[in-house]
């Protein structure tokens, strides 16, 4: 696991449950929900920044379905990490492969 962008990240420990919050946590322990973000092993690229960018764009402008999503992309012309222009099927399996 590379710790170039979060250099206090640890591997997850498998901790016993508890009725009280351990000493040094931040949650009670067995109850924190794991978000996948929390727990990346290298900082974002740029694409994936841009294409951030560009769906907040997308959902301030009242995108709500996969459709309207990609419609919204290809109007601010942005395109795939390919050079081309969105479909709702690529937009799909690039949010699978980002999300993995």
């Amino acid at each position: 696991m590379s710790h170039s962008f979060n250099p206090n990240l640890h591997k997850w420990k498998d901790l016993p449950p508890q009725r009280v919050a351990g000493t040094g946590y931040i949650e009670i322990p067995g109850k924190a929900e794991n978000l996948r973000w929390q727990t990346r092993n290298c900082a974002p690229s740029q694409y994936e920044n841009e294409l951030a960018d560009a769906l907040e764009k997308a959902y301030e402008a009242g995108a709500k379905t996969a459709e309207e999503i990609v419609k919204g992309l290809n109007a601010q012309n942005f395109k795939s990490r390919a050079g081309h222009a969105w479909t709702v099927a690529f937009f799909e399996s690039e949010m699978a492969i980002l999300g993995y």
